[in-house]
């Protein structure tokens, strides 16, 4: 007697019954076989989001600190607001300047962040190959540390602004006393 007459009825149930699973037991192993992720790749990817990751509740405070600094400028007494000579008007347009340039510039950073976690994702799930990951990576990367320069110069910039703002405030008192 031929075997596979013998044991036909296994390939039958199992084409009957198991026929799903199969076919994702299938699908996984076709994955995992055509996914050849370059791991250390994968770990600067993370590296590089975790790191970056960090500096996001720095950059938020930051941003709360410029929006307070720019109600107490704007709350400034009538009388400094319309002395031409103080340079206040100047002062207010440039903390408003650096209240929209850090608002939209962490808004830009989480951004690309969030790109660069997509494409460690996507590269990990064999979406994309081993070379666009590696390019992505190496773009989004100068990216954010190039926008976390911009946010320390702001950052820098605002804190200048807030030591003229003091002299001017006490100049100010020294005048009207």
């Amino acid at each position: 007697m031929c075997l596979c007459g013998k044991y036909s009825f296994i390939f039958f149930n199992l084409d009957m019954k198991n026929l799903f699973p199969l076919f994702l037991l299938l699908q996984l192993l076709w994955v995992v076989s055509c996914n050849n992720v370059d791991q250390k790749l994968v770990d600067q990817i993370d590296e590089t989001v975790n790191a970056m990751q960090a500096y996001t509740g720095d950059f938020d405070m930051n941003t709360q600190g410029i929006i307070s600094f720019s109600k107490l400028v704007d709350e400034a007494p009538e009388a400094l607001k319309s002395d031409t000579s103080s340079g206040f008007a100047a002062l207010r347009e440039k903390v408003t300047s650096f209240l929209v340039k850090q608002e939209a510039t962490v808004a830009e950073f989480k951004q690309v962040l969030s790109d660069l976690q997509k494409t460690g994702a996507e590269y990990s799930a064999g979406k994309i190959s081993t070379e666009d990951a590696r390019m992505k990576h190496e773009t989004l990367s100068a990216r954010l540390v190039s926008i976390k320069d911009l946010l320390a110069l702001v950052g820098t910039l605002n804190d200048g602004a807030q030591t003229e703002y003091g002299k001017m405030m006490a100049e100010y008192r020294s005048k009207t006393e």
